[in-house]
């Protein structure tokens, strides 16, 4: 309960405790044989239990609340007025509003059975034994029905205004709570914009340092043919640098095509094989020996495609740039896990092997479509670059 109403009950309390003392000594004296002295223990145990055991030993207030009840019989026993009515009734109300359920029901129960009962046993004791006194014993009980049923409204009520109160700090926790996911699903989709953007730029990086390396890769080749061909072979000098135009022109609107493009060039149906083709027309002439073997059959989703068609010229480039190659050999077939794609040249390989942004754009790339490369320096000499993924077709 709140202080406020704290204090209104114990003002009534004690303002009932000052009238039962002040009636007990106008009809029975000070004498500490009579019912004086039940009453200053009853009112030093109600004291020390409110002041003491609600605060430093909880588990004696239960239990003092019965011994205060016996006391309070013995005070009626004891007494010739029916005030212990009242001493039951500040029992009744104060158990029932502070202390657990079901103790202020047993205190009721036990004070309305023996408040007719102790009564009647001290006017046998006293001699003053009639029904007209018992009348007015039972009369006096009504008191306690009554305390009982305002104790038990007004917990109700506590209980009530206590359930409101907690549901209200549960719900202030909830939006608490609430406010600090709120905050962090913010910050979390700042981090998921940041790291969308990272991955954008990487992805645009792939694909211009793939459509670039590959472009002026194949320049540098058919340029340096038309060099050797100049003094022998002018005309063919002529249509190697002319080639080399064509790929500048080709390089030129593919990275056009790539820094404009915010979608996904992954969505661009291609045709692998026709691909793979004008690869090695890019080559024609330059003295590197470009085969491929690829299953005609196979019918793969357009990102596979695109994928597949990247990581075969990012591995061509590699292969002339790095290797030195003359023979580069491509397959792509369907094997007992899927599919594998492989690009094997004659070329120095590397025993040191240091990746650089076109073997991790392979790596990423496959990594893409839940594919597994792997980068070989066979005995025999050569580089070999081998891709297994799931084969979806299938």
């Amino acid at each position: 309960m709140d202080q406020k109403t704290g204090l209104i009950l114990n003002l009534a309390k004690y303002g009932a405790y000052v009238a039962v003392l002040w009636v007990t000594i106008s009809y029975s004296g000070v004498a500490l044989t009579g019912p004086l002295l039940p009453f200053f223990f009853i009112f030093a145990l109600d004291s020390i239990r409110s002041y003491y055991f609600d605060t430093k030993l909880p588990a004696f207030s239960v239990p003092s609340i019965y011994f205060q009840l016996l006391l309070i019989f013995l005070y009626i026993y004891l007494d010739i007025t029916p005030l212990g009515v009242i001493l039951l009734v500040i029992l009744v109300a104060e158990s029932h509003l502070t202390y657990p359920h079901p103790n202020g029901s047993y205190i009721f129960l036990i004070s309305i059975i023996g408040f007719p009962v102790i009564s009647a046993a001290s006017q046998f004791s006293q001699s003053t034994f009639s029904w007209d006194n018992m009348a007015a014993v039972f009369i006096n009980s009504l008191f306690l029905f009554f305390a009982f049923a305002f104790s038990y409204m007004a917990r109700r009520q506590l209980d009530e205004r206590e359930r409101a109160e907690n549901a209200l700090k549960l719900l202030d926790r909830s939006r608490t709570d609430l406010e600090e996911a709120y905050h962090k699903l913010v910050d979390l989709s700042k981090e998921r914009e940041q790291l969308a953007a990272v991955e954008e730029r990487s992805r645009l990086a792939r694909e211009l340092h793939d459509t670039l390396a590959h472009t002026l890769t194949a320049i540098i080749v058919s340029l340096e043919a038309g060099k050797k061909l100049l003094n022998q072979e002018p005309l063919r000098a002529l249509e190697e640098i002319g080639k080399s135009q064509d790929q500048a022109r080709k390089g030129l609107d593919e990275v056009r095509l790539t820094v404009k493009a915010l979608r996904s060039r992954d969505s661009e149906k291609i045709d692998f094989a026709s691909a793979i083709k004008s690869l090695v027309r890019d080559y024609s002439g330059s003295g590197i020996d470009i085969r491929f073997d690829i299953d005609e059959e196979l019918t793969l989703p357009p990102s596979m495609e695109t994928t597949l068609y990247r990581i075969t010229q990012e591995s061509i480039t590699n292969s002339i740039r790095h290797g030195d190659a003359s023979l580069i050999k491509v397959t792509l077939q369907r094997n007992e896990k899927g599919l594998l794609l492989e690009v094997a040249d004659d070329g120095k390989g590397s025993i040191q092997l240091t990746e650089g942004h076109g073997l991790r754009g392979i790596r990423e790339r496959a990594a893409a479509l839940g594919g597994q490369v792997s980068i070989i320096n066979p005995e025999n000499g050569g580089f070999l670059v081998r891709l297994e993924l799931e084969d979806l077709t299938q």
